[in-house]
């Protein structure tokens, strides 16, 4: 679990930013969705991670904190290691702790604008046009080097048993193992030390004095020599690695024996051993790509990887070939498909910069799915993955994360708070002894009061609130303070007061008594400006837009901070502001 992410000096965060610490349990394997909006600072976060290289933080002239280059940028992550204790890893523009536990990756907007001009005779035409650079997969694509295997070389080496040696020639061919191989590669350099080759040669010095077929020598080192080739360390790593792949071999000592082959390889050239290990993981991570993209080549034929001027990428086609949604989707599986390649670490961290915030419906339900197989993919591999996507579209409003367990953070804390009287009010305003009095009194405009003072004693409200009267009081109070700028105030109290300033402004404009009458006994908002409209009332639209504020904070769906930050939006407070 990561306990804290914390930004400074980096584009809108400086330093001890209130907002600069993201504060929350993030659960690995589950989609956390980070919500603000704007102007918050969510690019900040993913523009960190984007500067956030092996070494350390390598961030643009024009990323730094108000242009200032010499405030020193840093990121710090607080997390809960295997054993639930809190450790913490740093990075700064000379330092990073953070590869030692974490793999990351960001996904962004690739969509850029392209300025052209034309020149029409002795006129120049200016247009511009939507373009979308090509995905870089690999950065270089390594040259063809293979391996100088040979057994027969090996069994001259060997000597009078080399028949024991298995052909191990397929193994090189084998990609994935290859690629754990290479994480290995520490220990292959250090069998080559005099010390381990001295005892390979003197297991070599011994197995040579036994006579018998290969299955009985083979029988011979399982009894009388493992333990001492379990004793090489570097070549016993080898060895384990070797064991955890199904490669046929019968005898443990086998994988001690294809080891010792593959230690020999590499120091009779470890230069060329290495090129040869970079060109095979380049073809396997190629073999992949050429994988997952195939699915999409029916309908979109030129999406596939290429290597092109010395890199493997995928072009994207021309905005006129290919719709927006197609064309952001592509993007995300090209970029969600590198992400995946590069994240190989026990613990990493995805961060997707609002690429959802811009698809339809059906293309948001396929790039969640693949996110959804990545997820699926991780925890099957026992690693933590922790996607974090930030978003400015609340999915308590717009129903745009659909995952079955995500989890929803709001960045911008507000000191806004409900007052816990009028939460189990709205808890309990379906309450057959109050519901049609409450939502008509004390949730809607109603110009004469009513006294629910018993009723609310009865379901242990606050009694003195059973009076309408009272109850408005401590509504329009609290939306006095919200009004005046006040950071301190209920968020729920405003909403209610908006809806009845709303539907008191449409209610003051009807002239007629009876019409005024049928106003109050319609129900809900709309209708209720609807019949007004009808009436010969003109009601502005920023009434039906406030909508969305008014009514889901006259019903308690755990929507507090969802609430607080709408009612933060410097257009939603002008908006509301105009009622008056």
């Amino acid at each position: 679990m990561i306990k804290n992410i914390t930004i400074t000096n980096i584009k809108g965060i400086g330093s001890g930013a209130s907002n600069g610490t993201f504060e929350f349990d993030i659960s690995e394997n589950k989609p956390s969705i980070f919500v603000a909006p704007n102007g918050f600072g969510k690019s900040s976060l993913a523009t960190a991670f984007k500067s956030l290289k092996r070494s350390k933080i390598d961030l643009h002239k024009d990323d730094f904190h108000k242009g200032n280059d010499e405030a020193v940028p840093a990121i710090e992550i607080s997390y809960l290691d295997n054993a639930g204790a809190v450790q913490v890893v740093n990075a700064t523009e000379s330092t990073n702790d953070i590869d030692g536990v974490f793999d990351w990756f960001v996904i962004n907007n690739q969509v850029f604008a392209k300025a052209k001009k034309n020149r029409i005779g002795d006129n120049v035409i200016a247009s511009a046009s939507l373009e979308t650079p090509p995905v870089i997969l690999s950065n270089s694509i390594p040259e063809r080097c293979v391996f100088n295997y040979s057994v027969s070389r090996q069994k001259t080496r060997i000597g009078k048993n080399g028949k024991v040696l298995s052909n191990i020639s397929s193994l090189y061919d084998n990609k994935e193992l290859i690629k754990k191989l290479n994480d290995h590669i520490i220990y292959l350099t250090r069998s080559s030390g005099q010390r381990v080759q001295q005892k390979i040669d003197d297991f070599i010095q011994r197995l040579n004095m036994q006579d018998g077929s290969r299955v009985e020598i083979l029988d011979w080192i399982d009894n009388n020599e493992i333990e001492f080739l379990y004793g090489i360390n570097n070549l016993s790593e080898v060895a384990s690695l070797l064991k955890s792949f199904d490669l046929g071999f019968s005898n443990n000592s086998e994988n001690y024996l294809a080891a010792i082959q593959i230690s020999s390889d590499y120091n009779q050239n470890p230069q060329c051993f290495k090129k040869a290990i970079r060109r095979s993981i380049y073809e396997l991570e190629k073999e992949h790509y050429d994988r997952i993209f195939q699915d999409f080549n029916s309908s979109w034929r030129d999406f596939k990887p290429k290597e092109k001027e010395g890199k493997l990428i995928v072009e994207i086609p021309k905005a006129h070939h290919i719709s927006n949604g197609q064309r952001d989707v592509m993007c995300f599986i090209a970029l969600l498909k590198k992400a995946e390649m590069s994240l190989t670490k026990k613990r990493s961290i995805l961060v997707i910069d609002e690429v959802f915030d811009y698809l339809d419906d059906a293309n948001l339900i396929a790039v969640q799915y693949y996110i959804t197989q990545l997820m699926a993919k991780f925890k099957s591999e026992d690693k933590m993955f922790y996607p974090i996507i930030l978003t400015h579209l609340d999915p308590s409003y717009f129903k745009n994360f659909t995952f079955s367990k995500q989890k929803i953070f709001y960045l911008e804390k507000k000191d806004a708070k409900i007052n816990q009287h009028l939460k189990k009010l709205l808890i309990n305003r379906d309450k057959p002894e109050i519901e049609s009095n409450v939502s008509k009194y004390h949730l809607h405009f109603e110009p004469s009061p009513i006294n629910l003072r018993q009723e609310f004693e009865t379901l242990g409200l606050k009694p003195t609130w059973g009076d309408s009267a009272v109850f408005d009081k401590y509504v329009f109070s609290e939306f006095s303070k919200y009004l005046n700028g006040d950071t301190v105030y209920d968020p729920f109290a405003v909403c209610c007061a908006v809806r009845k300033k709303i539907e008191k402004y449409a209610y003051d404009q009807l002239n007629d008594a009876g019409f005024r009458q049928e106003f109050l006994d319609t129900h809900k908002t709309p209708n209720k400006l609807k019949f007004s409209e009808n009436k010969g009332v003109t009601i502005p639209e920023s009434f039906y837009l406030l909508g969305i504020i008014y009514n889901d904070g006259m019903h308690w769906k755990n929507n507090e901070a969802a609430i607080s930050g709408k009612l933060e939006n410097l257009t939603i407070k002008k908006m509301i502001k105009e009622i008056e």
